[in-house]
C-alpha cells in the first residue's frame, strides 16, 4: 500500500482530524510503518489453526454505574513523564523520550 502525505491527509480529512503540514510529514512515516506491520500479518501461515473463541458474555458484565474518578494529581502521580500538568505518552507510534 502507497502511504504518502495525500494518502494521510485524505485518512485525516474521513476522520475530521486537522492535521498541520509538519504533522503530515512526522505521521506519514508512523503510518506506513503501522501499515506495513498489519500486512506482514497477512503472511503468516494460520492453516491447522483455530481462531480464537474467548469471548465475554454481555450478561457476565457489570453495572455500568457511575464511580469515584482519579483526580488529576492522583493521575499524574503514577505518571513517569508529566509535562503541563498532563500525562506524556512515548513509544514506538508516539516518538522515544528523546524525540520530545
Amino acid at each position: 500500500m502507497k502511504v504518502d502525505i495525500p494518502f494521510l491527509k485524505h485518512i485525516a480529512e474521513l476522520s475530521r482530524i486537522k492535521l498541520s503540514k509538519k504533522e503530515l510529514e512526522k505521521f506519514t512515516p508512523q503510518m506506513k510503518t503501522i501499515l506495513t506491520s498489519a500486512e506482514e500479518l497477512q503472511d503468516v501461515n494460520t492453516e491447522g489453526k483455530s481462531p480464537m473463541k474467548k469471548h465475554v458474555s454481555f450478561s457476565d458484565l457489570r453495572d455500568d454505574k457511575p464511580g469515584d474518578c482519579l483526580t488529576q494529581e492522583g493521575v499524574l502521580k503514577n505518571a513517569n513523564h508529566k509535562e503541563s500538568g498532563l500525562v506524556k505518552v512515548y513509544g514506538k507510534v508516539f516518538g522515544d523520550i528523546e524525540e520530545s
